[in-house]
């Protein structure tokens, strides 16, 4: 039997607005903090010495009930392909694996950067990542490397650039506004469903303290507001304190 040795604590609260892979939004703030029973002040020496480390979590919030041998990720924008041929999160088994950043280690918590992984995320092992032994030479990436996906603008209005200033201290707003950006560049939405492709479609996405309405059109995404997220959602998923 599985046991997780900690839960993230991420700046997304949803699967909707999460990056794909930790790599597209190398800014995205997380801490991973040891549960007491792996002792940690003794179980994380050594460990500051690295810079990446993999992580292996589960994908506690799928929803799937049955085994499909053949899916859609949303690069063949339609088409299907062998499910071990994927990094699809609708797996037999709900493990995922994910490579981060280590910015730190406090105590028993970890602060990274670059993580797809929602708020809450069960986190089963850690490694840390060595490229001698971790990254082989001439990779083929097969049916990736004839599918590539597109960037989106992303553009702030006048609105949502107010809403930026009036919100996020100084200090902060650079990174708040280029984590927004990256995060929104790779295009949350699922080619398959239509809904989700209209072009009037009014989206919107949770990360740090705030909800973040947008809208997509011809290739662009255009955000037209911040607002703080509801305090009973805050309550559920008190995420962002200490993110940045």
């Amino acid at each position: 039997m599985l046991r997780p040795i900690g839960f993230i604590t991420s700046c997304y609260r949803e699967k909707f607005g999460t990056p794909r892979q930790g790599a597209l939004v190398p800014r995205s703030p997380a801490r991973l903090r040891i549960s007491p029973e792996f002792i940690p002040e003794q179980s994380l020496e050594g460990l500051e010495e690295f810079s990446h480390l993999w992580l292996f979590f589960e994908f506690h919030q799928n929803t799937n009930k049955e085994f499909r041998a053949k899916i859609h990720p949303p690069r063949l924008q339609g088409k299907t392909i062998g499910v071990f041929a994927t990094r699809s999160p609708h797996r037999p088994n709900p493990i995922g694996l994910t490579l981060t950043r280590l910015v730190g280690v406090q105590g028993d918590t970890l602060h990274l950067e670059g993580v797809d992984l929602v708020n809450g995320t069960p986190v089963l092992d850690i490694k840390p990542y060595i490229p001698a032994c971790d990254r082989p030479t001439r990779p083929r990436i097969g049916w990736v490397d004839r599918h590539s996906v597109s960037r989106l603008e992303v553009v702030f209005t006048p609105a949502a650039l107010a809403d930026l200033r009036r919100l996020v201290p100084a200090g902060q707003r650079r990174r708040v506004r280029s984590l927004i950006a990256d995060s929104l560049a790779h295009d949350p939405r699922n080619p398959r469903d239509r809904a989700q492709l209209r072009p009037d479609r009014g989206f919107a996405f949770f990360v740090l303290h705030y909800d973040v309405h947008f809208r997509i059109r011809a290739g662009c995404a255009v955000i037209s507001s911040l607002v703080p997220a509801d305090e009973a959602a805050r309550r559920r998923s008190p995420l962002a304190v200490g993110l940045l």
